[in-house]
């Protein structure tokens, strides 16, 4: 139609008129062609500017793809050999990066375009257009950033989250968990299907405590404000613990509370490690407190006193302050003190100082002072602990001493006369108690020989008696020479236990070391017959090595041993312990004083099953002659524990009974160790 003809050549005309430049400016866009006969590229200024180059507009393939990035050319030159290929399509579309020839920049760009061919399917020309990418691909490359950080934020948070021993939860604004980690599920004892979506309550919290987060979270929701709690309520495998939480708030776009997250840590160890730190320093502070008037703490360079306290010769105060040297130090006294304090400071080393104090009455009086630098991991110091005490009495007691010196000194030839005569007496003394141990030696000798004649002739006769007159003599004569016999019996055991005691006191020791072990050992052997008799069971610890006498030491076993044996009821078998303690001199029972002070002392107890006695004759059955059961009883001389006493304390130890009448009674030896 005519009109319609108007209307289509109006176009055509618009279109003829529309500059082609302009419209690839506007977009962007640059011209290339790549000429496959010549292999030369062709294109406009804006592909040139894409390479970085500042000229040359007409420059061959090679040179061009040498301002491709290096990781990009092949997959580049690829895809211009397939696009130039006659069996494909013929299309170009490839993104890459190039950098600048002449400004080193780097860029995107995107080259796309198409071949040419002929009927035979020969191409004859390459071409497209170019356009600078670079922005959208780092604003894409940042947005795949972005969601790979975000992803990963994620994964490292559930992974913290999963892990950790904190308690991690979130509440929505009705006080229902809409998360929960997997530490609070295993507070809980419960699984996620179970316990998410529930209230306080139905995760099996107490009412007060359910009310009290619900408070909070009201809290935190009208202030927007973060609020932080202890609290102690059971868990479900480890129970009562003590656990520090905190509660905050989760904002959305228009700043509006959407949710409350929180996070529970269990601080159980801490709070006891804060109360045992607590208590030792308490008991630190009383023991330094105890041992020294006062205490203090003091700035690095000991320009304030943060603390003083203790007994009242000094003026306490638990307020920081800067004036001490002023307050405590007598003027004349000061600069001394600052000597010391910047020796001290200087060396990091112990500060000690005896000096002049300004007493809390006002009046002088004398401290000595000790302090030591509390320092960081990098050895600095970051503040002083000190002592001090006072010693006013102590120097005013020197300066008397000082003041009698001169009397003293006229005393000395005075002295030295009384010390020679007092050596002389001494000397005299010990000869004289030397002549009295050999007096004493002879004795023993003629009570060994000399009284024991008569007392062998005395049942010799009695015996010799009794065998020829056996049928002449009555009843009356016969009980008689057996009282005889057994009176000269018990007179000679009486004096071999008195030659035994006294050659155990006057006897010179000759000390070395002992095995109780073969000690016992032989006294067993020795008893061997009583033993077997008796039908006694005797069982004995492991012994340890003293220093001692062995003579004597076998002679205290003996006479324990034989007196458990001997003191049980009738018709009763012995049982006998031979027991081995060590204890050191503060275990020692109170009361037991052995005559050698020693760190450490053996013990060893003799227990036995027997008659026992009343322990209010403890001390008694240790003297000479004391007997608790007639001679009719028990035969013995009385003696045998005298002997046990001396041996234990010419050993520097001590022995001691305990028992209660028909219990048994211990006998325990305390040797030194």
């Amino acid at each position: 139609m005519p009109g319609e003809q108007r209307s289509s050549d109006t176009t055509q005309k618009l279109t003829q008129r529309l500059d082609i430049d302009f419209a690839l400016q506007a977009a962007g866009l640059g011209v290339w062609e790549l000429n496959p006969v010549t292999n030369q590229v062709l294109w406009d200024d804006r592909c040139r500017e894409l390479f970085g180059l500042a000229k040359d507009n007409y420059l061959s393939y090679e040179q061009a793809i040498q301002y491709i990035q290096a990781d990009d050319v092949d997959r580049v030159t690829q895809a211009v050999q397939r696009a130039m290929n006659p069996e494909s399509n013929g299309l170009f579309d490839e993104t890459y990066r190039t950098v600048g020839a002449d400004d080193g920049q780097l860029r995107w760009v995107r080259f796309y375009g198409r071949s040419y061919f002929s009927e035979t399917g020969k191409i004859y020309r390459f071409a497209g257009v170019a356009q600078d990418v670079t922005q959208p691909i780092l604003a894409q490359q940042r947005e795949v950033s972005t969601r790979l950080d975000s992803q990963r934020q994620q994964r490292i948070y559930e992974a913290i989250a999963g892990s950790t021993p904190d308690l991690m939860y979130v509440f929505d604004l009705n006080y229902r968990f809409i998360y929960a980690n997997q530490a609070l599920l295993a507070m809980w004892g419960s699984s996620w299907d179970d316990a998410i979506g529930n209230s306080l309550l139905e995760n099996g919290y107490e009412p007060w405590h359910a009310q009290m987060h619900e408070r909070e979270i009201d809290q935190v929701v009208a202030t927007k404000q973060a609020i932080r709690g202890e609290v102690s309520f059971p868990h479900a495998t480890l129970g009562k613990r003590i656990y520090d939480y905190v509660f905050a708030p989760v904002l959305n776009e228009r700043n509006e509370v959407e949710a409350v997250a929180g996070t529970t840590r269990d601080i159980t160890d801490i709070k006891r490690a804060e109360a045992a730190l607590k208590a030792s320093e308490e008991r630190f502070r009383l023991f330094v407190t105890a041992s020294s008037d006062v205490v203090y703490t003091m700035s690095a360079d000991w320009r304030q006193m943060n603390l003083l306290e203790g007994k009242t010769f000094l003026a306490m105060t638990r307020k920081p302050s800067r004036n001490w040297l002023l307050e405590y130090i007598p003027v004349e006294d000061q600069r001394q003190v600052e000597a010391a304090l910047e020796e001290a400071i200087a060396g990091k080393r112990v500060f000690e100082l005896e000096h002049r104090i300004i007493r809390a009455d006002g009046t002088i009086g004398w401290t000595i002072s000790r302090a030591v630098p509390i320092l960081d991991e990098q050895g600095h110091i970051l503040e002083w602990f000190g002592s001090a005490s006072d010693v006013t009495e102590r120097k005013r007691a020197e300066q008397a001493l000082r003041q009698s010196e001169e009397r003293f000194r006229n005393l000395t030839t005075e002295l030295e006369e009384r010390v020679k005569t007092r050596t002389q007496a001494l000397s005299q003394a010990n000869a004289d108690l030397k002549r009295s141990n050999e007096n004493l030696q002879q004795f023993a000798y003629v009570a060994s020989h000399d009284l024991q004649e008569p007392l062998r002739k005395i049942q010799s006769f009695s015996t010799l008696l009794t065998q020829q007159l056996d049928e002449e003599l009555n009843a009356t004569a016969i009980d008689h020479l057996q009282r005889i016999t057994a009176a000269g019996a018990r007179m000679s055991t009486l004096i071999k236990d008195l030659l035994t005691y006294s050659r155990i006191s006057t006897q010179q020791q000759t000390f070395g070391p002992v095995s109780l072990d073969a000690i016992v050992a032989g006294v067993l052997n020795t008893l061997e017959w009583n033993i077997s008799q008796s039908e006694a069971r005797i069982s004995v610890d492991a012994l340890p090595i003293v220093s001692g006498d062995e003579s004597q030491l076998g002679q205290l076993f003996q006479n324990l041993l034989t007196n458990a044996i001997k003191f049980v009821a009738p018709g009763q078998a012995p049982q006998i312990r031979i027991m081995y303690f060590q204890r050191s001199l503060n275990e020692l029972p109170s009361g037991v004083t052995p005559s050698v002070e020693a760190p450490f002392y053996h013990q060893i107890e003799v227990e036995d099953s027997g008659i026992g006695f009343d322990e209010k004759y403890a001390d008694r059955i240790f003297q000479v002659f004391q007997r608790l059961h007639g001679k009719n009883e028990y035969p013995g001389t009385g003696v045998g524990l005298a002997i046990c006493q001396r041996v234990v304390e010419n050993h520097g130890g001590a022995i001691t009974a305990r028992s209660k009448p028909g219990q048994g009674a211990a006998f325990s030896v305390y040797l030194p160790a």
